[in-house]
């Protein structure tokens, strides 16, 4: 960790009264999220190939962003689109369509509606299978820009004022292989965002594997999977590749530099930046579609080797390697280190990685109540959230098959329930999930081929709400209507020294006898990028008597007895000079 220490507080908020936090609650309250997409002006359908889906990309699917690219302060929302393939010769080439429905960027209005404001503040961009979308501040100008993971060239979208350029070329990216995610975080703490991006398979549209052939299951015709699955050397993996910004947002590829590069590729999906050994330096995770996942622990000043064997991260807990989609990294458990779930395929459980404190895991889903529940399901997007503000850490996952035939070949279905998993504790404070969706209503009762989630709070309100993209269909904005039990606090964060969006930086708010644990980071899941005003739910709290901020760069900032029920923004202070 760096030394110098400043204490500097943006906003401070007199205390409201001295009050008891809630440690842990037994289910009960009202969990309820309705599908109000319609009503809010989101109206585009997202498309992802033919839909037979005979060939690897056409199943992946996309999402999307919360941000506030107008700068007027509250959250708008980029949604990333694919395409519609074309089958020629019975597949032995193949073509994207010529019409397409593209990303749309909305302008939230307020009160949860919308307006496209695609044609006014997108430049035009070529028709192509995008993937993921990536959020952060690349040139320090105060605003946030877009990196688009693509089947085809990445694409790198400035914000200008609040309308998007192509910044691509003048930026050195332009990644060609098949991205799958994307992630900003600053690896050697020099206060610009370097960028990783994960890349899934190699595939040629134009020479499919096998001229076209498809692989039988059952008699039934399914597209094939990757490499570890085929088994047949098909769709192996594309290279990863770790770019390092110079400060004025260039970038250079550093992945053999940093220790990224790998003897042999896989194939990735999630890629999330997070210290989770807590030496002050941001680690590398990334799940790897039935291959063993990647911890790259950062060594210091952005040098990486690969620890995730060793320390437990690379296999679930029968020691095996999973079809990995999906990662979220928070402190589900309240100890103060960050651990990891990881969304797994059909008939695989999704693994809940539980950090010793060291950055040292091991898979205790099935203890926690999140194996049973999922093994029948295939998980892409998710996260940890507080759906009912009563101070612990409830899970959104998303769910749908690759294959629209799943059934016909004895799986679990395509179209699948987006999953709601209350957190609760028994009588001494034991932390345990439960399946809450059938009681969560409207929103979740319908059954859907879902991918990606951004979480985020577009009607300011204090609650989280979630945007969910659904293959084949407009997405769902599942506004959150649970029964509140408890009180919240939101914390932006504004870098000097640090990267201007604090990523990275280490949020903690203490009240009464429990603590709060997060890591600024817009990028998680899959494919998508959540709102950075962090949100806490801090249950029966009164009060928050210290929030604490830890910086990057090694500073400090501190705030004490903090008011309820807002957004509180801190910028990074001065260093102190001795």
């Amino acid at each position: 960790m760096r030394t110098a220490i400043g204490v500097g507080v943006c906003v401070v908020f007199a205390a409201c009264g001295a009050g008891e936090t809630e440690v842990g609650a037994a289910a009960g309250g009202k969990l309820e999220f309705v599908d109000v997409a319609r009503e809010a002006g989101l109206d585009v359908v997202i498309e992802c190939g033919d839909p037979r889906r005979w060939y690897i990309p056409e199943s992946n699917g996309s999402g999307a962003a919360w941000l506030d690219y107008d700068g007027d302060g509250d959250i708008d929302l980029f949604i990333a689109n694919g395409a519609k393939l074309v089958y020629h010769e019975d597949g032995k080439r193949l073509e994207l369509a010529s019409t397409w429905n593209g990303p749309r960027l909305y302008r939230n209005d307020g009160k949860l509606h919308f307006t496209d404001v695609s044609k006014d503040a997108l430049p035009t961009l070529a028709i192509d299978l995008e993937n993921a979308v990536a959020t952060g501040d690349v040139d320090h100008d105060g605003d946030t820009d877009l990196y688009l993971a693509n089947f085809g060239p990445d694409v790198l979208l400035v914000n200008e004022g609040g309308k998007f350029v192509d910044g691509t070329a003048n930026a050195g990216l332009g990644c060609e292989l098949y991205g799958a995610s994307a992630a900003f975080g600053d690896v050697d703490n020099d206060g610009d965002l370097d960028l990783y991006v994960a890349n899934y398979v190699q595939f040629d549209l134009a020479h499919p594997p096998l001229d076209g052939k498809r692989e039988v299951l059952g008699g039934v015709e399914v597209g094939w999977g990757p490499i570890a699955e085929n088994k047949q050397g098909l769709n192996a993996g594309a290279r990863d590749v770790f770019y390092l910004n110079d400060g004025k947002g260039h970038f250079t590829d550093a992945t053999a530099s940093a220790g990224l590069a790998l003897e042999t590729p896989l194939c990735s999906y999630a890629v999330v930046f997070s210290d989770v050994d807590g030496d002050g330096w941001q680690d590398i995770l990334v799940a790897n579609d039935l291959e063993p996942c990647n911890l790259f622990r950062n060594q210091g000043h952005g040098k990486f080797v690969d620890e995730a064997v060793a320390r437990g991260f690379a296999f679930n807990a029968d020691g095996k390697p999973t079809g990995a989609m999906g990662l979220s990294v928070e402190d589900f458990d309240g100890d103060g280190d960050m651990d990891v779930l990881r969304t797994n395929f059909d008939f695989e459980a999704n693994s809940l990685h539980v950090n010793d404190g060291h950055g040292r895991f091991t898979d205790r889903a099935a203890a926690l109540g999140l194996a049973e529940p999922s093994i029948d399901k295939l998980g892409w997007g998710g996260g940890f959230f507080d759906a009912d503000l009563d101070g612990d850490l409830d899970l959104l996952v998303a769910n749908g098959h690759v294959y629209p035939q799943a059934k016909e070949v004895q799986m679990s279905g395509w179209a699948m329930p987006t999953q709601l998993y209350e957190c609760t504790a028994d009588a001494a404070g034991v932390i345990a999930y439960r399946d809450a969706t059938a009681r969560a209503g409207a929103g979740l009762s319908a059954n859907h081929s879902a991918r990606g989630i951004a979480f985020g709070d577009p009607d300011d309100d204090g609650d989280v709400d979630a945007l969910v993209i659904d293959l084949d269909t407009p997405p769902r904005l599942l506004e959150n209507r649970s029964e509140r039990r408890g009180h919240w606090l939101a914390v932006k964060t504004i870098g000097t020294a640090s990267n201007r969006d604090g990523f990275g930086a280490c949020i903690s708010v203490q009240a009464g006898a429990r603590t709060w644990t997060r890591e600024m980071r817009a990028t998680q899941g899959l494919y998508s990028s959540h709102d950075t005003r962090l949100s806490f739910g801090l249950g029966r709290a009164e009060r928050v008597d210290t929030l604490t901020v830890r910086w990057p760069s090694g500073r400090t900032s501190v705030l004490n007895d903090v008011a309820l029920d807002r957004v509180v923004t801190v910028t990074e202070p001065e260093e102190i000079k001795r």
